[in-house]
C-alpha cells in the first residue's frame, strides 16, 4: 500500500476528481489503481478567497509493482504505507487456575468502573468485550433522561445536582460540541478505533479523515446509548442514579473515570490519602460572534453555495499579552453558549452545536493558563476546586443565577452604536457589568486579568477582522476547561500498588472526547494485562 499526502484540490472540484488526481501523482492510468480511502482531508484558506482540501490517502495497486512506482515518482509525500490497526486486549483463558467465564462469576473479580463518561465508555467496552463483566456506577442518569434534565435547567434554571450537562451518562462532552480531534501521539490505532467505534454505532463516516471532526449533541446522544446497550449485551452491568463512594480498601479491581466536576468525590479521595497533585489548569470566558463574520474572516468573500457546502467554519486562536497568555478554547461552529453548572449557588458555561452547526452564530471560549504557584497548589492539591467554585460562586451571585453577559465594547468601556447579537444562549441570563469577573481578591497572584483579556481580543482582531467588534458578546464564567488535580499512577497505569486504575479528563490524563477515551482504552489494557501473571 501507499499513502500520498499534501494531495491538493479545489474544494469546487468534489471527490469525484480524487482517483484522476491520485494516478497523475502516482504516473499511472486509473485502472491500475484498485482502491483507495481518505485518511484525511483538511481546509487550506492561506489564498482565500480561493480553498482547497488538502487529503492524504492510502491507495493500493493493480497489476504494477509498489516498489518501481516509488521509485519512479521520488516524492517525499509518497512512501510505502502499512496501516496500524488497533488490537483489542484478550483475556487469559485462564486466572489463578478458573476458566475466564468462571473466574468472572464472582462477584469481587468483576472491574468496578467508576464514572460514564468517554473514558469509563471505552474502558467498560473493552473490558466487556474481553470477558471481564464490567460493573459500572455513574451518578447521573441514563442520557435520554438526562437530555430532559438539562432541559429543565436551561428553560426553567431548574438544576438537578445529579443529573445535568456534567453529570450522566456520555460526560461533560455530550452536552459540548462532540469535537473528535486530540492531539495525543496515537502509535496504537488507539485513535482510529475509538472513530470507527462511533460510526459503527451511528456517527457519519467523515470524521475518520476529516481534520476537525465533529458529531454533535443531537447525534451523541443515540451514539452512547447504543455503545451501552454493546455492554450490557456482553455481561456488563450499569448502575445510573448510584454515587459510588471510595473504600480505604476496595474489593474489586477499580478504574476511576469520573469527571473533574466530581469535587465530592476528589474530597474523599483526599481522605483516603490517595496520591493527589495540584497543576497547572485554565479558565476564562466565552464570547459569540456571528457566524457569518468568522466565515468572511477565514474563507474570505466566497458565494454562498460554497460556503453552505464548507459549512461553519472553525478556528483556533491565541495571544501572549503582557502578564499571560490567553487562547481559544472549545470553539463551537454554528452553535450555543450554554449553562453547564452542576452545583447550587455555583455558576459555569460552556460551549455546544449540534450536528448541523446552523444556529448561525460561533462561541468560542477565551481562557488563560492559572499557575499552581498562582492559588497555592504547592501544599494543597484541592485549592484549584477552591479557586474555580470562588469564581463560579461570584459569576452565581452576579447574576442572580442567570448566566452573566455583557457587550464586548462595555467591558472596553467604549462607546459603541453596532446592533445587539441575538443572544445564542441555552439558559437564563442576565445582561450585567462583568468588571467583578475579572477581579480575584482572595487571589493576589491573579491581577492584570481585565488589561490582558483586552489586549489578546484587539490583537484577535489583528487575525480575524470583526472578532473584537463592539457587539461581540462575553459569557462569564469559564471555569470547567481542565481538571486541576491529578491522581498519581505508576508506569502500570496503577494507583498505590493495587487494583485502582485512574483515568481520563477528571484523573488529570486527558483533555476531551478522544483522549479521555484512548486513556480508558489504556487503563482496560493494563488491567486484562495485569491478569496474564495470574493464571
Amino acid at each position: 500500500m501507499i499513502k500520498i499526502g499534501q494531495l491538493k484540490l479545489a474544494v469546487e472540484e468534489g471527490q469525484e476528481a480524487l482517483l484522476p488526481a491520485i494516478a497523475k501523482c502516482l504516473k499511472l492510468k486509473k485502472e491500475e489503481i484498485s482502491a483507495y480511502q481518505i485518511l484525511r482531508r483538511s481546509l487550506d484558506a492561506r489564498k482565500k478567497p480561493q480553498l482547497f482540501y488538502v487529503y492524504t490517502v492510502s491507495v493500493e495497486l493493480r497489476g504494477v509493482s509498489e516498489k518501481k512506482v516509488l521509485a519512479k515518482v521520488k516524492n517525499k509525500d509518497i512512501q510505502s504505507y502499512i496501516p496500524v490497526l488497533y488490537q483489542e486486549p484478550k483475556c487469559p483463558e485462564k486466572i489463578q487456575g478458573k476458566a475466564l467465564e468462571d473466574f468472572f462469576q464472582w462477584e469481587e473479580h468483576r472491574p468496578i468502573v467508576v464514572g460514564f463518561g468517554p473514558a469509563g465508555i471505552f474502558s467498560a467496552l473493552l473490558l466487556a468485550r474481553a470477558g471481564c463483566r464490567p460493573i459500572v456506577y455513574e451518578r447521573g442518569k441514563a442520557v435520554e433522561e438526562r437530555a430532559k434534565d438539562v432541559e429543565a435547567l436551561w428553560e426553567k434554571g431548574i438544576l438537578n445536582k445529579e443529573s445535568n450537562p456534567q453529570f450522566g451518562e456520555g460526560g461533560a462532552g455530550t452536552f459540548s460540541d462532540g469535537k473528535l480531534n486530540t492531539l495525543v501521539k496515537d502509535q496504537n490505532g488507539r485513535s482510529r478505533f475509538v472513530l470507527q467505534e462511533f460510526i459503527r454505532h451511528g456517527a457519519k463516516e467523515e470524521i475518520l479523515y476529516d481534520a476537525k471532526p465533529h458529531v454533535g449533541t443531537d447525534a451523541l446522544i443515540s451514539i452512547v446509548s447504543s455503545i451501552r446497550k454493546e455492554i450490557e449485551s456482553l455481561g456488563g452491568e450499569i448502575h445510573f442514579g448510584q454515587q459510588y463512594h471510595f473504600q480505604k480498601e476496595e474489593k474489586n479491581p477499580l478504574i476511576i473515570a469520573i469527571g473533574h466536576s466530581a469535587r465530592d468525590s476528589f474530597r474523599e479521595l483526599y481522605a483516603l490519602s490517595y496520591p493527589l497533585l495540584a497543576k497547572d489548569f485554565a479558565m476564562g470566558f466565552r464570547v459569540q460572534h456571528s457566524q457569518k463574520d468568522i466565515d468572511t474572516a477565514l474563507y474570505g468573500d466566497i458565494s454562498e453555495e460554497l460556503r453552505e457546502k464548507l459549512g461553519a467554519s472553525a478556528y483556533k486562536i491565541s495571544h501572549q499579552a503582557k502578564h499571560r497568555s490567553f487562547y481559544s478554547f472549545c470553539m463551537c461552529p454554528g452553535g450555543y453558549v450554554v449553562n453547564s453548572s452542576s452545583e447550587e449557588g455555583r455558576l459555569c458555561v460552556n460551549g455546544m452545536s449540534y450536528s448541523k452547526r446552523d444556529s448561525g452564530y460561533a462561541n468560542s471560549a477565551i481562557i488563560f493558563t492559572i499557575k499552581k504557584e498562582e492559588y497555592g497548589g504547592e501544599n494543597n492539591p484541592l485549592a484549584g476546586i477552591a479557586l474555580q467554585e470562588y469564581w463560579e460562586e461570584k459569576a452565581f451571585h452576579l447574576g442572580e443565577g442567570r448566566v452573566p453577559y455583557s457587550r464586548y465594547d462595555k467591558i472596553k468601556n467604549v462607546a459603541n452604536k453596532t446592533e445587539d447579537l441575538e443572544l445564542m444562549l441555552k439558559g437564563q441570563s442576565k445582561e450585567c457589568d462583568l468588571n467583578p469577573l475579572f477581579r480575584f481578591e482572595n487571589y493576589p497572584k491573579l491581577g492584570n486579568i481585565k488589561e490582558d483579556f483586552i489586549e489578546s481580543m484587539e490583537a484577535f482582531e489583528g487575525k480575524m477582522k470583526g472578532f473584537a467588534k463592539g457587539n461581540t458578546l462575553v459569557y462569564g464564567v469559564e471555569s470547567r476547561t481542565s481538571s486541576p488535580l491529578r491522581i498519581l499512577r505508576d508506569e502500570n497505569f496503577r494507583c498505590m500498588e493495587k487494583d485502582i486504575y485512574p483515568c481520563g479528563e477528571g484523573a488529570g490524563y486527558a483533555g476531551g472526547i478522544m483522549s479521555a477515551a484512548m486513556d480508558g482504552m489504556k487503563v482496560a489494557e493494563a488491567y486484562i494485562r495485569s491478569l496474564q501473571n495470574r493464571g
